[in-house]
Formats: structure tokens, sequence, C-alpha cells
């Protein structure tokens, strides 16, 4: 989540959707230019970014969790 101060507008089924989404652009970039492929203006490789998204990922689903109960 790239702003801390929005991590809770919305439902949070819907930032799991927009989190998932992220992870798969993320998964994208691997498969098109490798895992040690780095950005060229944040130097951030694939592999840190993915894990961000996991991250994020898991996170969002903790926050759906919380919403439906469980």
């Amino acid at each position: 989540m790239s702003h801390p101060e929005y991590a809770h507008i919305g439902k949070p089924s819907t930032r799991l959707i927009e989190e998932c989404s992220e992870l798969i652009q993320a998964l994208c970039k691997v498969k098109r230019f490798g895992w040690d492929s780095r950005h060229p203006d944040t130097g951030k490789s694939n592999r840190e970014r993915v894990l961000e998204e996991v991250a994020d990922v898991l996170l969002a689903i903790d926050d759906l969790g919380t919403e439906i109960g469980t």
C-alpha cells in the first residue's frame, strides 16, 4: 500500500481486490524481466516488490477476516 493514510478507506473486500491486482502486476513483471531486475526509478528489485505485495495481501486478508467476523 503506497499511502498509509488511505489504509482503511473503503471496504476490506475492495482493498483485498486492489492488493491482489497489485500482486498480480508485480508477478507479471517477474515473468517479463526476472526476479532480480530493478525498477529504474526506485531501485527496488522485482523480488522486493513481490514480497511487499504479498505482505499487503496478507494484511488485507486479515482486515477482511475482521469484517466478516472470523
